[in-house]
């Protein structure tokens, strides 16, 4: 059998997953291409010095090594040309030097420069594809990642507020979603005002400041005279510095709020004397790292100083708080570190590392409306230089220790109210809120939901812009490839033109230099190309919609059919089963091309619908389309009207292909393998299976599929049988068929990961074609078989017509014996209670009764030979009824003849029948009694064959 397979372009040749791993291994190839005409370039030009040096240049050419050229293939016709072409140069030692100015003008040059610019070509594409748009695509799946993440645990606090708001026992603060009010007030004194928010805000920063004011001027005032003190009995007497210094109240306006967050702690330089501090020598500084960069103190200081001229630093202002100047954001110094630092390497990353250590680690930075000193490289976190971090060289300060001191304790007390007045204004602002916690929580998962919601179908968006650039870009590259491998031929072609004006003597290596040149073909080295290194076809990978609250897909591409035939927790709670066994949108699809075929010039355009190459942008515009439709609501055949056969069909293979798992399931792969001979296998062996046990294991692997892939199975391939049913082509029906299975086969069966060896199996195809050619053998009976192995019916116990057995009080007046009579109405009881229930009395009789013998009824005063009525039991169905069900018997039933049965028909049974029971066959009634005035006949008297109710006998 020949080897069945799909024409290899570089758009069903190198998708992956991830996109990234098959575009990196394309562009390696590519770029193994543009070290090949480098390659070219050099043998051209060394020929060319060969030419001027004559025989000794050419009998010595210079060595061509490379890693990433000739030297990694293996086996394609330019290499077997190339080398080749080098031996034959070897052998032209003898070679005129007026060859050489022809070489160098018409050859080499011309083709250089074409070199060079497909060469700057295939790295911009690259950069392009790999840095731009995969990069772009891949931070989104990240950032979506990270926002599902959000969702899930914002609604995970929600739920547990939720929890805890339900099972919390009652306490004193009251809001508005909780009615517990108390019988009761605990206080019944009169109520008072109380102050506002704003109000306690005010009162308390005229607290705090007052507090500062007063710890600030004692502090002060202390540290005053006690300066004073050491300084009277260090120096003279009668030079008194103390008082000075003791009555100059620092000024309790600074120039910007204090900081939020801690101070830090005192260095060993503040909390010494001003005598030890002025007289101990500063330490060797140490290094400072940087994001792994060391860096001595006074490179960091000069680094910072840059930093301080270069940003831009402006006022920042906060409600309540007040102005920073000189603030500037996180983001732009991690932007200004990445430009200025040369060890970091532009890596972004290193740079924010090294911002997040000088801020956090060394505190030379410290944020600015906020609590605590994090650093995050944001655009609105604000920061602001420390006054240390211009000094870390260790240079003496021209202001005296004591100055420092105090405006060291000040600034520490006023950054200490400071961070006071956040948390007292944070408190404030919360306890104002009176919305409750867990109301609170939902509301952030709901937000977050929704933006998980529309980040995934952007995400999606934009994983459908990137497949289409993908496609466009692998066409664009396959063309330059083939250029590339053209141009290559037409510099041999020209090479050996020139060459080929040597005398007589070079005609035997001329010779063997075309023959070379002949055997190498641009089209099967480019084939060769993907063969080798494809990665695999097209599969897309759509991003869907994952919710935690329900299970509904609000999208049709890219479903699980198992979940969607399930129907969610809606179907699993109101009980109805689905009725459609197939799709909405795939009916629509198919329903839309019966349609569009009518509009079709020919049955050949019919037919080459599902054989076209739809571009992506196309496929992707339907997609939407349908993907726009609302849950529930059906798909207009107007909306299909305005698309082309092609792009209908072309929608359903997609469709197919982001089915999750697809139809034949990622189990399938292997088993439907095994049904069929691999590539390259030998003939037909004796013990292998015939045509009709290969036909019962294909029933039995397709009957592992679950229900719903066998119907829309069925319905595709059912589209298809009745296309080329209905059509004529001078294309004979084999071949459409094979283009058929070629075209939908990996569409409907496709491994969980691409390999090499996955690449290349042909049991997709082969699968597709017993389908095509062997439907009526194949899937009718599995979907029978599996229809009856999920819809088996379960026997039901029917409720029978009720019997009346009392007695007839007419019978017992007459002195009937009682006792018989009740002894018999308990048999038949009995008897009635041990048959089988039935809608009729023919289903409880015996099929062999039959009341046909004359019965002796013994009566006082005389006997009389009465004849019971004939009563025919019909015999118990031996075929099937639509009306009537037969009864339930607890066995197998017959293979293909219990395919869904009608449903039991509850009927109310014939009056005057229906209560009959089994009788003796002979019973001696008692004597004849009055007429029975009761309007019902007495069950024991229509049972025993009363004379007074028998026919009159003929």
């Amino acid at each position: 059998m020949a080897v069945l397979s799909l024409p290899l372009t570089f758009t069903n040749s190198f998708w992956t997953q991830d996109y990234r791993r098959g575009l990196e291994l394309l562009y390696n190839k590519l770029e193994q291409g543009v070290a090949e005409n480098d390659e070219i370039v050099v043998f051209i030009r060394a020929r060319a010095n060969a030419e001027n040096q004559l025989a000794t240049a050419l009998l010595n050419p210079s060595a061509i090594s490379s890693q990433t050229g000739f030297d990694k293939d293996d086996g394609a016709s330019l290499l077997v040309t190339f080398r080749g072409l080098q031996v034959e140069s070897k052998a032209q030692g003898q070679i005129h030097r007026d060859i050489a100015k022809d070489l160098q003008t018409l050859v080499v040059e011309p083709f250089s420069v074409w070199a060079q610019t497909y060469k700057e070509r295939l790295s911009s594409s690259q950069a392009t594809a790999l840095n731009n748009w995969l990069r772009y695509y891949e931070d989104a799946q990240k950032e979506v990642i990270k926002l599902k993440n959000a969702y899930l645990a914002k609604t995970r606090r929600a739920d547990e507020a939720e929890d805890d708001a339900k099972f919390a026992p009652n306490n004193d603060l009251g809001d508005h979603y909780t009615t517990s009010p108390r019988l009761a007030p605990r206080d019944a004194r009169t109520p008072q005002r109380s102050a506002t928010v704003s109000e306690r805000i005010a009162q308390r920063f005229k607290e705090i400041q007052r507090k500062a004011v007063a710890s600030t001027l004692s502090a002060a005032t202390s540290d005053a005279a006690h300066e004073a003190t050491e300084e009277k009995e260090e120096e003279s007497p009668k030079v008194d510095k103390g008082k000075g210094k003791a009555v100059e109240p620092p000024s309790p306006v600074l120039a910007s709020p204090p900081s939020m967050s801690p101070p830090l702690p005192p260095s060993k330089a503040e909390v010494a004397s001003p005598a030890s501090a002025s007289s101990t020598a500063p330490l060797p500084a140490t290094l400072i790292l940087l994001a792994g960069l060391s860096l001595s103190p006074s490179a960091v200081s000069t680094l910072l100083t840059r930093a301080v001229a270069e940003l831009p630093l402006r006022p920042i202002r906060f409600p309540l708080i007040g102005e920073y100047s000189d603030c500037f954001s996180g983001s732009e110094f991690v932007e200004w570190l990445n430009k200025n630092v040369p060890g970091f390497g532009g890596n972004i990353d290193l740079a924010e590392e090294g911002a997040r250590d000088l801020t956090e680690r060394d505190g030379l930075l410290r944020r600015v409306g906020e609590f605590g000193n994090q650093f995050e490289p944001d655009d609105d976190a604000y920061y602001q230089f420390r006054p240390k971090a211009f000094d870390l060289g260790g240079k003496p300060s021209e202001v005296s220790a004591t100055p420092a001191k105090r405006n060291q304790i000040t600034d520490n007390l006023l950054k200490r109210s400071g961070d006071l007045v956040n948390v007292v204004t944070k408190a404030l602002n919360a306890n104002s809120q009176n919305e409750p916690v867990h109301v609170r929580l939902r509301n952030e998962a709901d937000e977050a939901d929704k933006l998980y919601r529309v980040s995934v179908r952007k995400l999606d968006r934009q994983r459908l812009g990137l497949e289409e650039r993908i496609e466009e870009m692998l066409k664009t590259l396959q063309r330059w490839e083939l250029e590339r491998l053209a141009a290559i031929k037409t510099v041999l072609l020209q090479y050996q033109g020139t060459v080929a004006n040597l005398p007589k003597a070079f005609e035997p290596t001329l010779e063997k230099s075309a023959t070379l040149i002949a055997s190498y073909q641009p089209d099967s080295d480019l084939t060769a190309l993907m063969e080798r290194y494809r990665t695999g076809p097209f599969r897309p990978v759509p991003q869907l919609y994952e919710s935690v609250t329900h299970d509904e897909s609000d999208v049709v591409f890219g479903i699980d059919l198992r979940k969607w035939a399930e129907g969610g927790w809606s179907a699993l709670t109101s009980g109805e089963e689905k009725k459609e066994t197939v799709p909405p949108v795939l009916t629509a699809l198919l329903d839309g091309l019966t349609e569009c075929y009518t509009r079709l010039p020919n049955d050949a355009e019919k037919r080459k619908a599902w054989i076209y190459d739809v571009p992506l942008p196309a496929l992707h515009h339907l997609r939407e389309a349908l993907n726009a439709v609302p849950p529930g609501q059906p798909f207009s055949a107007e909306m299909l009207a305005k698309y082309d056969a092609p792009v209908l069909a072309g929608c359903v293979k997609l469709w197919a292909l982001e089915l999750d798992p697809p139809l034949a399931l990622w189990e399938g792969w292997d088993d439907i393998r095994k049904l069929y001979p691999t590539v390259g296998s030998a003939a037909k062996a004796d013990g292998e299976p015939t045509e009709e046990q290969r036909l019962q294991d294909l029933q039995t692997a397709l009957q592992r599929f679950p229900k719903v892939h066998l119907y829309v199975l069925n319905a595709l391939v059912t589209h298809l049988r009745t296309l080329i049913v209905s059509t004529v082509a001078e294309e004979p029906a084999d071949i459409y068929m094979t283009k058929l299975a070629l075209s939908i086969g990996r569409t409907i069966i496709r491994p969980k990961v691409e390999t090499e060896l996955s690449i290349q199996d042909r049991h997709p195809t082969l699968l597709f074609l017993d389908l095509l050619k062997n439907y009526d053998n194949v899937l009718p009976p599995t979907i029978t078989k599996k229809q009856r192995e999920s819809e088996r019916r379960v026997p039901v116990r029917k409720r029978t017509a009720p019997v009346d057995m009392r007695m007839s009080r007419g019978r017992i007046s007459v002195g009937a014996p009682t006792r018989d009579i009740l002894a018999a109405q308990q048999a038949a009881q009995k008897l009635a209670f041990s048959q089988p229930q039935g809608d009729t009395v023919a289903s409880a009789l015996p099929p062999t009764t039959r009341f046909e013998e004359p019965i002796i009824i013994a009566a006082e005063p005389k006997s009389v030979e009465v004849l019971a009525p004939e009563r025919h039991i019909p015999e118990p169905a031996t075929q099937e009824d639509d009306t009537v069900p037969p009864r339930p018997v607890f066995k197998e039933p017959p293979p293909e003849t219990d395919d869904m049965p009608p449903r039991p028909a509850f009927r109310e049974p014939p009056p005057e029948v229906d209560d009959a029971t089994p009788a003796r066959p002979t019973f001696v009634s008692p004597p004849a009694s009055p007429p029975i005035v009761e309007g019902r006949t007495p069950l024991f008297s229509r049972i025993c064959g009363d004379p007074r109710h028998a026919p009159e006998p003929h």
